[in-house]
């Protein structure tokens, strides 16, 4: 059988799409820069739905939201809490589509409900008009949490047909895209096949999850539009638990990168040089490098217990919600796919999480001891090298002192002789200056002797006389001259000793 004979009656494409607008980071009031993202790629549909006012989508938003708003777990974003309703230009099997767009706040989560639904009978291979120009794709939605595709319709063909049939819409829905999941598991729900598709990625913005619900129990719709809003909780709760955990993991990833290079930290302590200050200097470095690397280690830790703990509560709401659907199930109902989700997935994510923590923690303690040896290690050896600093100071001023000792004993002695030499000169002159001033007393009051000893020598001469001889004349002045001289000098070496005696 063809394609084209497997056929879907009022056929309709629902996206669920979700991203994050809060985070603990920030204060309750507040939203993230990124918030209104969801409704800018939501307004960037408009170009290939044809509907030019799907573009003023976010103007309608409320941003800041009200207190209130803020704190409801559900919120209802647009005035009058109905959806917007358009009708495309685009056509399926010659009937027009009609596009509807719901964006609520759920917790710290804007979702957006988009469906795009055709009142006509649609044959499976037209279903890449629901999809046009690939524009309901993850990578152009972008929702940081991740989003869910829902074909639903009511099948022509037989039931032994369903699979074909949804095999045959996921084909045609992902027609020239490489974004194709596969198929994962089927099942029942309020009476009527339901297939799962999915892609496996662990990044939100690449995954890509499908359900093709095919109506065949005429109390199928009207379930579905009682459990509507704990079915868009159900897919929220799941979005938070796989960004929750591939968070995790990036965590994990960051952390490793650090533990590896804080082990070769380790390995480098164990080879630091045996040089004091060489040592020193390379601990000082790594008492700088080290703890924004430990404290970020520590941070990712933190991080994966937060997402851990956001996994659990997610995980507890989950089976909440699929409780509040399995209520309104029909006896034959089997939705072991989405218990798998619950019972396998989330379990085996917070399995893996805790064994990331138990591998990591220690290193964090290794750090932790390593970074505290090495702040002994460095004020140890800052203090010897402060020691030795201060006893070289020490050294240095003693032997500036001794020099000093030394240069002042030195300008000491110099002054001493300067001093003496000064003493001796004064004595020397006081000493001439005597006998020079006792010669001159001496010259002019004793004549008499020298006379006396002249004339005994001359007799035939007198001295008076003005014709007497040279040689007389001459005797007498020297002899004059030096009987004062020496009574000069014998007077200068009684001051003399009288100095001494004085200055003893």
């Amino acid at each position: 059988m063809t394609n084209t004979a497997l056929r879907l009656k009022n056929p309709s494409v629902t996206l669920y799409a979700f991203h994050l607008c809060q985070d603990l980071s920030q204060e309750l009031e507040q939203l993230r820069p990124d918030a209104d993202q969801l409704w800018q790629h939501c307004a960037n549909l408009s170009q290939p739905l044809g509907i030019p006012d799907l573009k003023s989508l976010p103007e309608k938003i409320p941003s800041p939201l009200s207190q209130t708003a803020i704190a409801s777990r559900y919120v209802e974003l647009l005035p009058g809490n109905a959806p917007l309703t358009y009708t495309a230009p685009l056509q399926l099997a010659g009937s027009p589509l009609t596009v509807q767009v719901y964006p609520v706040k759920i917790h710290d989560t804007y979702a957006l409900d988009l469906t795009l639904s055709c009142q006509n009978t649609v044959a499976a291979s037209e279903f890449s008009g629901f999809n046009p120009q690939g524009c309901l794709l993850a990578s152009n939605i972008q929702a940081s949490l991740g989003q869910t595709l829902v074909l639903y319709g009511e099948p022509v063909g037989t039931l032994e047909e369903d699979r074909k049939l949804a095999d045959a819409c996921v084909d045609a829905f992902f027609q020239g895209s490489d974004q194709k999941p596969q198929f994962m598991a089927s099942g029942q729900l309020f009476g009527s096949p339901i297939f799962a598709y999915d892609n496996r990625k662990e990044k939100p913005t690449e995954q890509c999850h499908l359900l093709v619900w095919l109506n065949r129990n005429p109390e199928t719709s009207k379930l579905v539009e009682k459990t509507s809003l704990s079915f868009f909780n159900l897919l929220c709760c799941r979005s938070k638990i796989l960004f929750a955990y591939d968070q995790a993991r990036w965590c994990y990833r960051q952390t490793r990168a650090l533990y590896s290079q804080l082990e070769q930290e380790v390995k480098g302590f164990k080879e630091l040089p045996r040089e004091p200050e060489t040592r020193l200097e390379q601990l000082k470095q790594k008492l700088t490098e080290m703890p924004p690397k430990t404290f970020e280690y520590a941070g990712y830790l933190r991080d994966m217990e937060d997402h851990k703990n956001a996994i659990a509560t997610n995980d507890y709401n989950y089976d909440y919600w699929l409780n509040k659907i399995c209520e309104h199930s029909l006896e034959d109902d089997t939705i072991k796919f989405l218990e798998d989700f619950f019972n396998q997935r989330t379990k085996r994510f917070k399995k893996q999480i805790q064994t990331d923590l138990n591998y990591l923690k220690p290193g964090q303690q290794l750090f932790d001891q390593m970074l505290g040896s090495i702040r002994g290690i460095v004020d140890i050896e800052q203090a010897e090298c402060d020691r030795a600093l201060e006893k070289a100071l020490r050294d240095k001023e003693k032997a500036a002192e001794e020099r000093e000792k030394q240069l002042e004993s030195i300008r000491h002695q110099e002054q001493k002789a300067a001093e003496e030499r000064e003493k001796q000169l004064e004595r020397w002159i006081a000493l001439v200056g005597t006998g020079l001033a006792v010669s001159g007393i001496s010259s002019q009051t004793a004549a008499k002797p020298v006379e006396s000893m002249i004339t005994q020598l001359y007799p035939e001469q007198s001295l008076d006389c003005p014709t007497a001889g040279v040689t007389p004349c001459l005797i007498y002045t020297l002899v004059f001259v030096l009987f004062h001289v020496g009574v000069g000098a014998i007077a200068a070496l009684i001051m003399d000793r009288i100095i001494k005696l004085v200055s003893k």
